[in-house]
């Protein structure tokens, strides 16, 4: 079992217990190492802390709204793609029924997310 390190601070305008009784007019935040398990941060705003009102250099925010996206099709290579450069290509692709064939990429790496259902993975 992990040990954790506590060093308990609280500064400022807060609530007593994380997700319960938020000040008026504050955004919580909540930020650690162990996804929902472990120590955490929990931090109030009194903006949302997705709430950009303006942002200078070629580095701009981005709302995409895939539910639109048809992802629909034959193969997860041939899905649309979302985002890519020359390192990555990411795909969204989703699939109605059972696949008749394999696909591979002898060309590259690639990660394949399954956010549900099931199959088999064959690999070189």
């Amino acid at each position: 079992m992990k040990r954790w390190i506590s060093f308990p601070k609280a500064e400022g305008v807060y609530s007593r217990q994380a997700h319960a009784d938020l000040p008026p007019g504050t955004y919580e935040r909540e930020m650690g190492k162990e996804g929902f398990f472990g120590p955490t941060a929990h931090f109030h705003h009194t903006h949302a802390p997705t709430d950009w009102i303006d942002f200078t250099g070629p580095l701009q925010p981005q709302a995409f709204d895939l539910n639109r996206l048809h992802a629909e099709g034959p193969s997860p290579w041939g899905a649309a793609q979302v985002l890519g450069n020359r390192d990555l290509a990411l795909r969204l692709w989703r699939t109605d029924r059972a696949m008749d064939h394999l696909v591979r990429n002898s060309d590259g790496d690639e990660l394949l997310f399954v956010h549900a259902g099931a199959g088999d993975l064959f690999c070189d």
